[in-house]
């Protein structure tokens, strides 16, 4: 049984490698007696791994190829920058500072969103409460008035 998809893939990879002589149906071309690549075309566009990678060990140290001259130059050692105290040698309050200082704009940001966040949650109950009340008391008004009105002629 032939899968389609299968033979379609077979067809294309044969189209990209050069290879012009379809498969007979129903039988799937033997794969190739060595282990190395058919051979490309020279104008093909499909990239295909064509060198042998061989398993080895990974630790093995490659030989040192000869230096020329100008690379055993020795370079002159860094500036010496002054290091940072240990934490365990640093005084806690500027520690606490220190932290702090890094801390307080984003904890500023946090801050300020959620209060955001919570006043114009807020601010809409209060507002949609407020105008319902509002309703309530512009249509009690305006029927106070359109009855007395139809009351006095």
């Amino acid at each position: 049984m032939s899968d389609p998809l299968l033979d379609k893939m077979d067809a294309l990879l044969k189209k990209h490698r050069g290879d012009d002589t379809p498969p007979a149906s129903g039988e799937r071309p033997a794969p190739p007696e060595t282990d190395a690549p058919p051979p490309l075309p020279e104008d093909a566009w499909l990239p295909v791994l064509t060198e042998v990678v061989v398993k080895g060990d990974p630790d093995a140290t490659p030989i040192p190829e000869a230096v020329p001259a100008a690379e055993t130059a020795v370079e002159p050692p860094p500036p010496q920058v002054p290091e940072k105290p240990e934490p365990a040698q640093a005084d806690p309050a500027m520690l606490v500072e220190r932290i702090m200082a890094e801390l307080e704009p984003r904890l500023n940001s946090l801050l300020r969103d959620r209060l955001i966040l919570e006043i114009r949650n807020s601010l809409d109950d209060s507002l949609s409460t407020l105008l319902a009340q509002m309703d309530v008391h512009i249509r009690e008004i305006v029927r106070e008035a359109v009855a007395e009105q139809l009351d006095n002629p």
